[in-house]
């Protein structure tokens, strides 16, 4: 009987003191107080291997409180379940526990104490395989715990990267943005350089055909001014004449018979030169002495060619201050006459021009150039590369006549602009009629002593056959 007592009392010390409600030593002082056992010396309650303090139960035993859940479902879902198995773990604990209080009576019959002691060896076993369940489940309750913890980590870090990658990402954004916010930029400033260039390159055009048109003008005049022998031949003589006079007879200039220098008697080539450089001079002379007339004033050539004379002798008959004071004046009195000349010929060309774009048939280029076919022709159709015979009539809007059926010859590729666009409207035989803007023409300023300044200009060119 003693026996089954003290395997009932070693079973219970094995339990911890909160599943019997008391630890071992109570227990078994209350047992020797009743006569139940006797504890001494020898006695085996005393021996090694009975503890002396209640057994603890293992750490694991006590409730793990969990980690935060998981993210993951199944995660969630397992811990959960091994939730509900230790729960039941505890309650079938507890259920064992009440059996093995109620096995423990204060004195109890033999057969009671080998029921008890069945009882409580049965209640033993069942304590610990739910005690070994329980550690199973704290286990993997423990592992899933530690791996939602490992998880939890890896997700914060995970969200850290991602912040990071998000605040990387907007940056990068703002910088895509502001880039293509100045690639905007830069392609309208790109697109205003194209344009601007587009425009001054069609200005650079322009200009290059009014050069190339006044170039064919100078040319038309200077070859105006060489066929014009008969007056150059008058000033020669007036120049000669002039010459001839002595000092004492200014006032009435005899004729010679003889001229002062004779290239007869020199024939070097600088007497030669000397002598064109003096025609040529004399042709500026006369051109300039327009300018005086502009000025209202009357161009005497003895008075002319003796400030010459006087100032390659050195001796001068008015003091330079004079002289200055009166070329200044001259030159105001020009310079208000060309601009009042300039004023009236730009209204006088431009009404020139409006009324002429009115004309039936009248065609009016960007340029601002009007074009009126007098007469097609009806001979042969004419190529750029053909060279024609045609003749010229131009008279400016001033009134003054600059050329009267003059004839010329040239390839139709190489005539000025102006007069290809009139001739390319034409068949042999035809005529056009062609109103030049002051622009095209001879620009505000004219030619002094040719082409008053600021005037329009009217071409008739009539093509009159093409050259074999």
């Amino acid at each position: 009987m003693r026996k089954l007592l003290y395997l009932s009392v070693v079973l219970l010390s094995t339990i911890s003191a909160s599943a019997v409600g008391a630890d071992s030593t109570a227990l078994l002082e209350r047992l020797n107080k009743e006569n139940i056992i006797s504890v001494g010396p020898k006695s085996p309650f005393t021996q090694t291997g009975i503890p002396a303090s209640p057994v603890v139960m293992p750490a694991n035993s006590a409730p793990v409180k969990p980690s935060v859940a998981p993210k993951k479902d199944a995660s969630e879902k397992e811990i959960r379940l091994l939730k509900s198995k230790l729960a039941a773990s505890r309650r079938e604990v507890q259920a064992l526990r009440k059996k093995q209080a109620a096995a423990v009576p204060a004195k109890k019959s033999d057969e009671q104490v080998n029921a008890a002691s069945h009882e409580n060896i049965r209640l033993k076993q069942q304590l610990a395989e739910a005690t070994k369940r329980h550690v199973q489940d704290a286990g993997k309750f423990q592992a899933i715990s530690n791996e939602n913890s490992q998880l939890q980590r890896q997700l914060k870090t995970s969200q850290q990267q991602l912040a990071e990658a998000k605040k990387q990402g907007a940056e990068q954004n703002a910088k895509l943005q502001l880039t293509a916010t100045k690639t905007t930029d830069h392609v309208k400033q790109l697109t205003e350089v194209n344009k601007k260039h587009g425009e001054v390159k069609g200005q650079l055009d322009v200009a290059t055909k009014k050069v190339n048109e006044q170039a064919s003008r100078i040319a038309t005049l200077e070859e105006k001014l060489k066929q014009s022998s008969a007056e150059k031949e008058r000033v020669q003589q007036q120049l000669v004449a002039a010459l001839a006079i002595p000092r004492k007879a200014e006032k009435e200039p005899a004729k010679v018979s003889n001229p002062v220098f004779s290239l007869a008697a020199n024939k070097s080539e600088q007497a030669k030169t000397n002598y064109a450089w003096g025609i040529w001079f004399a042709e500026k002379v006369q051109l300039e002495s327009e300018t005086l007339k502009s000025a209202g004033q009357k161009f005497l050539p003895p008075a002319f060619l003796q400030g010459l004379q006087d100032k390659f002798a050195g001796s001068l008959q008015m003091q330079p201050a004079d002289i200055e004071k009166v070329l200044s004046a001259l030159n105001k009195r020009v310079a208000d006459a060309r601009q009042r000349d300039m004023t009236s010929n730009k209204k006088q060309g431009q009404q020139l021009l409006a009324d002429a774009a009115k004309l039936k048939g009248a065609e009016r280029a960007e340029s601002g150039v009007v074009y009126l076919v007098e007469k097609r022709g009806e001979g042969a159709a004419i190529a750029a590369n053909d060279v024609i015979r045609f003749k010229v009539d131009e008279k400016v809007s001033s009134g003054k006549i600059l050329a009267k059926g003059e004839i010329h010859t040239g390839r139709v590729s190489e005539l000025p602009p102006l007069m290809r666009a009139g001739v390319e409207k034409l068949v042999v035989g035809g005529r056009v009629r062609i109103y030049i803007p002051v622009e095209l023409a001879y620009g505000e300023e004219g030619i002094p002593g040719a082409v008053p300044p600021g005037v329009a200009s009217t071409m008739t060119l009539e093509v009159l056959s093409i050259e074999k």
